[in-house]
Formats: C-alpha cells, structure tokens, sequence
C-alpha cells in the first residue's frame, strides 16, 4: 500500500545498458512463494507490445514449468530477429497461469521501461511518448507522472480522443543539480508515467529509468 507503481518488474530483463539495447532472450524470473505445494504445469506466457500506454500486446511463447516449494527458476524467451532488428524499448508482459493458485494478483507482470544515462542525454531532456485510447468508444484520455525526484512533467495531461486513437505526449525531465553520480557510482531514479480512462481504470503505464552518471 502507498508504494509508486512501476513498469520497471525486478523478475523481468531485456535490455543491456549504455548502449540501451536488447539482449538475445527476456529474462523472466517465476517463483512458486507457497512453502507446502508445488505448482505442477504451470504456464508462463509472455507477450510483446510497441512501447507506449495502449499498445496491443503480442503473445510470442508459452513455457510450461514445474516449481517445488519456494523455488524460484529463470527462464529465457529468445526474442525473434524481427523484435531484434525494431525499437530497442519494447513492451514486455508475463501471465502465469496455474489452476490450483490462490493468489492470482501475483501472477501478471510487465517491463515498459526507457533507459537512459545522462553523461549521454544531458540532465534536461525530452522524449515523446505514443499513447492510445484502447477502447471501442470515444473518450478521454489522462496522463500522470508519479512522484518523482526528477522534476518529470507531460505534456498534456488528457485529451479527448476517438476509439483507438493514437497520439504522442512530450515527457520532460530536468534532474536537479543535487543529484550527482559517475560512471563508477552512478545513482538510479525512476519516472513513471500512468494512462487512465475518464472513469478512472487502468489503461497501462511506462517507466524511464535514468541513471545519474555526472
């Protein structure tokens, strides 16, 4: 409760950094948390999408897994040469799917995230981001950047769009003087960016991962 929410998983990888590329295989970390039962055929499916809020999502592989209790297994999902040769930011998601789960809120994740050092894009820079309004009816639109220590703004907020429309909002960043790393000792701050209807649900969010280098 009162945590930020994130599109940055600690179970999900697939980038490097600097440059901020793609590696071979996402990297999905799924952990059986019971200490008396095992979770037999377990699916872990993962899905793919064009970074943003609203992209439609892929399903690229399904794995079934067997985990004892407390244990936890990595799993590597190749990504295809096509999602190699594209955008090096992606959206990443995970459904586990094991019928005899009690705790289903446990089971989905996702890694929309942007990386970026600053030695390489200054302390104050932009980045447009593409959102959609992913629903059958035209509505609004509204955008929110999550407390953040970067002085993170998006512009705009809402807009009022057409079923499926597309449009792109600027992100700015200003990171405070007071922050300071080096290329040794660098310091990781988070902004995150959140998508909602005009009634308040979820549409999805991203994540801009930014490391302090200077």
């Amino acid at each position: 409760m009162g945590q930020i929410p994130t599109w940055n998983s600690p179970d999900i990888t697939t980038n490097n950094w600097s440059p901020f590329d793609l590696k071979p295989e996402a990297e999905i970390k799924v952990r059986n948390l019971s200490a008396t039962a095992s979770a037999v055929n377990a699916l872990v499916h993962l899905y793919i999408s064009q970074f943003g809020i609203g992209m439609a999502r892929t399903l690229m592989s399904s794995v079934m897994v067997n985990l004892s209790p407390l244990q936890e297994q990595t799993l590597l999902f190749p990504f295809s040469q096509a999602v190699l040769n594209g955008s090096p930011t992606i959206g990443v998601y995970t459904k586990i799917e094991h019928s005899a789960d009690s705790k289903l809120i446990n089971n989905n994740g996702a890694q929309v995230h942007q990386g970026v050092m600053t030695s390489e894009s200054g302390r104050n820079f932009t980045f447009q981001l593409p959102v959609i309004n992913a629903q059958n009816a035209a509505g609004q639109v509204n955008l929110s950047v999550m407390p953040n220590d970067l002085g993170a703004t998006i512009s705009p907020a809402s807009k009022m769009c057409a079923p499926w429309e597309q449009f792109m909002v600027t992100v700015k960043f200003n990171v405070p003087g007071t922050i300071h790393g080096t290329s040794a000792a660098y310091v990781e701050k988070e902004v995150t960016v959140v998508g909602r209807f005009g009634n308040g649900s979820l549409i999805g969010g991203v994540t801009y991962v930014v490391r302090v280098d200077n």
